[in-house]
């Protein structure tokens, strides 16, 4: 699976958020941004709108603006419960976990 591909950034969002639930940590919104996945803008908003359309994730606020949508990040953004389900059941989402473990252990200093 490729780095920019869908589900691999749908996990590593989902991932981060959950990690920042649990510990307690502030959302740093730079190590979840387009220029982060090295991905176009309009492909990020359609991943972050998506991801709060379906319920896994909320408190992003979704402007539209005459050049076309604008994220406005918020300190109530956080994964839901149906997020960290997700997080954990998809079977897409495993065989990507899988993908990045194996990568790590060629790489290690991917993070």
């Amino acid at each position: 699976m490729a780095k920019d591909d869908y589900f691999v950034i749908v996990y590593q969002i989902l991932k981060y958020l959950y990690d920042c639930l649990k510990e307690d940590r502030r959302i740093d919104f730079t190590v979840i941004s387009y220029e982060s996945f090295d991905i176009p803008f309009n492909y990020w908003c359609y991943i972050l709108e998506n991801l709060q359309k379906q319920g896994l994730l909320a408190g992003l606020s979704i402007v539209e603006t005459k050049d076309g949508k604008l994220i406005q990040n918020s300190s109530k953004t956080r994964i839901t419960p149906d997020g960290i389900a997700y997080l954990f059941e998809n079977s897409m989402l495993e065989k990507v976990k899988r993908t990045l473990k194996d990568v790590k252990d060629i790489i290690p200093f991917i993070g």
